[in-house]
């Protein structure tokens, strides 16, 4: 098999120490991403984590979105936090609020290839398959993660628990959708 251009890897997967897991509902944790020969995120140190949870939900709307500056998806790509969730009227994404720090990279399709730009310039193109299947199996770690995990005890507010089901509908729904390619 050759060398993959683009790699996620999960490093360490876990809820906020000192959180009771019921009530964390983010996953958080460290990750290995790669592009090309440029390995723009790898922190194995505990007090530098990212928001997994939030990380799949941007990197599933890649599949069919650019991101780019003039097209986000989410503030980051990889971001460090995701503080609030946010639903609108008339739409089924929500918006996952975090705090200025985060990764970036730009994604940008061209009919059966994606072509992935890091910060530095660093660039690569690779087949939609080859990234579609990347972000599968790093989305799916992180759900499965929440399923061996206790359940959730969801927001006594409204509009929180509504947020936080309809991200979850957003993850299944673009989820699905890759599963019929």
């Amino acid at each position: 098999m050759k060398n993959k251009q683009f790699e996620i890897e999960i490093l360490d997967i876990h809820w906020l120490e000192n959180t009771p897991e019921e009530i964390d509902l983010c996953a958080h944790g460290q990750v290995k991403v790669r592009i090309g020969n440029e390995i723009i995120a790898d922190n194995k140190e505990k007090e530098n984590h990212w928001t997994l949870s939030a990380m799949s939900i941007h990197l599933l709307r890649t599949i069919e979105n650019n991101h780019n500056s003039e097209n986000l998806v989410g503030e980051h790509l990889i971001p460090c936090c995701g503080h609030h969730i946010d639903h609108f009227k008339n739409n089924d994404d929500v918006h996952i609020q975090g705090c200025f720090t985060g990764i970036n990279y730009w994604v940008e399709h061209n009919q059966q290839n994606v072509k992935l730009t890091t910060e530095t310039k660093t660039e690569i193109v690779i087949s939609r398959n080859e990234y579609e299947d990347e972000i599968k199996n790093f989305v799916d770690k992180v759900e499965e993660f929440y399923k061996i995990s206790s359940p959730k005890q969801l927001p006594e507010d409204k509009y929180d628990r509504t947020s936080y089901e309809m991200m979850w509908k957003e993850w299944k729904r673009r989820r699905t959708e890759l599963k019929k390619k």
